[in-house]
């Protein structure tokens, strides 16, 4: 189940690689179509009996996290006469709440790291706050659109993320949102594994991220319309 974002990308680049019509654009197009027939797997994989049954249960023993619950709570905290770090304090509590709230259901355990090799995608307000807690020098980035940042991106799938240490995330109390709201549904985390060729892997079945992290995106536009992001390793590249 690949995002908008992603699925624009490979629609531009499949469309571009078909005008080139040269051989290595043709097995590139292949590895975007073995991408897509992971999507389908994924979608798949969401609607199976084992995680919708995950999901019914999350909802009944935490009915605060049905979507448009979610969606009327987010509201009031974007409509607070208070500052954007307050906002997004709060938007926090709640991804902290949800994590508590999945943590019997889900394949994640401490030491499973393969997440913290992927394409992730921060806010620089997030990278400035990585950078005080941790010590560590961060780069600033212009800012670029979000297809373009992803792509970009893409170069760092496969390789740990700065601040994974000994498969363990240092940072782990600041850690940005996408990190705190990514999770698996599955039984267990092989399929995870970033050792699956980057065409092959299966976006793991979750309790939708976007229900946080759209409304985050949201906030952030509406104080910074043009706040740098990127791939975590292009903030902090030492």
């Amino acid at each position: 189940m690949l995002d908008a974002v992603t699925l624009d990308a490979i629609e531009k680049e499949l469309s571009a690689l078909l005008e080139d019509g040269s051989e290595p654009s043709a097995q590139r197009a292949k590895e975007l179509v073995e991408t897509l027939e992971a999507a389908v797997e994924a979608n798949q994989q969401m609607k199976s009996e084992p995680v919708q049954q995950k999901l019914r249960t999350l909802l009944e023993e935490h009915p605060w996290m049905a979507s448009d619950v979610v969606e009327r709570e987010i509201g009031v905290i974007a409509n607070e006469n208070a500052s954007i770090r307050s906002k997004r304090s709060k938007v926090i509590a709640i991804a902290n709440r949800m994590t508590e709230a999945l943590a019997p259901h889900v394949a994640c355990r401490a030491g499973c790291s393969s997440c913290c090799h992927m394409n992730t995608i921060i806010y620089e307000h997030e990278a400035i706050r990585l950078a005080e807690v941790s010590g560590r020098k961060m780069t600033r980035l212009p800012f670029r659109p979000s297809d373009v940042v992803f792509a970009e991106g893409l170069k760092f799938n496969g390789r740990p993320c700065p601040f994974l240490v000994e498969n363990r995330c240092s940072v782990y109390e600041d850690r940005p949102l996408v990190c705190r709201t990514h999770h698996s549904l599955r039984e267990d985390a092989t399929q995870c594994s970033m050792e699956i060729p980057t065409s092959l892997q299966v976006r793991p079945p979750m309790y939708d991220p976007d229900n946080l992290e759209l409304p985050y995106r949201e906030l952030n536009v509406m104080h910074n319309l043009m706040e740098p992001h990127g791939n975590i390793a292009e903030f902090f590249p030492d």
